[in-house]
């Protein structure tokens, strides 16, 4: 028995900050839809699963909902099997509720037509989330089927992982996967893939089919899932168009002119939009017209953006930032100090440096990672 594992699509997000490109990437987010429905018809399989955010709101237009209907009705009778998550819960305002759901066909949702639904030889469950918080362990509320071959959970939650999970998120926790009854576990909210596999069963993020914002790591694919008699094969298939890069280009290595221009421009393509962060100390007398360098720089990108806050300018009068006797003052008196008493050129470079970055540092005026 094999099944596609998607989630995470967010179809209709707004991306109001990247003005007309916003409509290219909302059609980006259905192209991979249409890709994954394509992925199933392909690969034969039993069902498709949707494990949270197909919508980026239950705000959505009518419009949208019957385009994404009409694409997956297009492997009907192949069953899609769709679970609120955070973004598009079950709610009273749920789009889910629309009478457009009603009479989906080969698409069922979770909460909605019940929280297990019998597909062959699998029975595959799913908690619906039905609030934005509440610390909710989502999978110790399902319980496998004794009289189904195979049993699947699919739930919208973070691994309970301290730094990454927020404590009144949707919740899962190694202990509950592998104690879970479960034959594979469907995990959807986290947008980059990833096994968490505890147990002997076998969990997995499947990650965004599209990216949907930068620097968003294991994004572009879905998964797919054959159950037989041992564990589950998980196979990554690319369904993702668009890159987004964030890069940092350090002015030490990379120098204002042909050699910052020139490494920028190395990572260009159609489909890939990059966050350039230039950090480092400008050389004296050199000059770093940013909106001039991305004005030349944007047609080899689908969108650039360059931020210029981790650079630090070399600052004649140091001394003008800080009050007599603050913690700012002492320290460029320290390094001044220490300026003077370099032993050679290239320690005095580095001290000069550590004057300029940690000054506009303490004053507030550069941004550290």
């Amino acid at each position: 028995m094999k099944f596609i594992h998607t989630a995470d699509l967010h179809l209709g997000r707004p991306f109001t900050a990247l003005g007309d490109k916003g409509d290219e990437l909302r059609e980006a987010l259905l192209d991979a839809l249409k890709r994954s429905v394509e992925l199933a018809r392909q690969e034969g399989v039993d069902f498709l699963v949707i494990a949270g955010d197909l919508f980026d709101s239950n705000e959505v237009t009518g419009r949208l909902v019957k385009r994404v209907l009409e694409i997956l009705r297009g492997i009907a009778p192949t069953p899609v099997l769709v679970l609120p998550g955070t973004h598009d819960l079950l709610d009273e305002g749920s789009v889910y509720h629309r009478n457009e759901f009603r009479e989906a066909g080969n698409v069922k949702v979770f909460g909605i037509h019940g929280s297990t639904i019998r597909i062959g030889e699998a029975a595959v469950h799913g908690r619906a989330n039905d609030t934005k918080r509440g610390g909710e362990h989502p999978l110790g509320e399902l319980k496998p089927d004794p009289e189904a071959r195979y049993n699947v959970a699919v739930i919208h939650a973070s691994v309970e992982i301290e730094g990454k999970a927020s404590p009144d998120d949707y919740l899962v926790n190694p202990e509950e996967i592998a104690s879970s009854g479960m034959d594979y576990v469907a995990l959807g909210h986290w947008h980059g893939r990833g096994e968490f596999s505890s147990g002997g069963t076998t969990a997995w993020y499947c990650g965004s089919p599209e990216p949907t914002k930068f620097d968003e790591k294991g994004a572009g694919s879905v998964l797919l899932v054959e159950l037989s008699d041992g564990p589950p094969l998980v196979k990554a298939l690319p369904t993702g168009k668009h890159t987004w890069l964030v890069k940092d280009f350090d002015l030490e290595t990379f120098p204002p002119g042909k050699s910052l221009e020139s490494e920028i421009r190395s990572l260009g393509g159609e489909h890939v939009l990059l966050r350039a962060c230039i950090k480092g100390l400008l050389p004296e007398g050199r000059e770093l017209d940013l909106e001039a360098l991305e004005e030349r720089l944007r047609e080899h990108f689908f969108h650039l953006e360059i931020n210029n806050a981790g650079i630090a300018y070399p600052l004649d009068e140091v001394e003008s930032l800080f009050p007599e006797g603050t913690v700012g003052s002492m320290y460029v008196a320290r390094l001044k100090e220490l300026i003077q008493e370099a032993q050679d050129e290239e320690e005095k470079s580095l001290l000069k440096k550590a004057l300029y970055l940690g000054a506009r540092y303490i004053a507030g005026e550069l941004e550290v990672d």
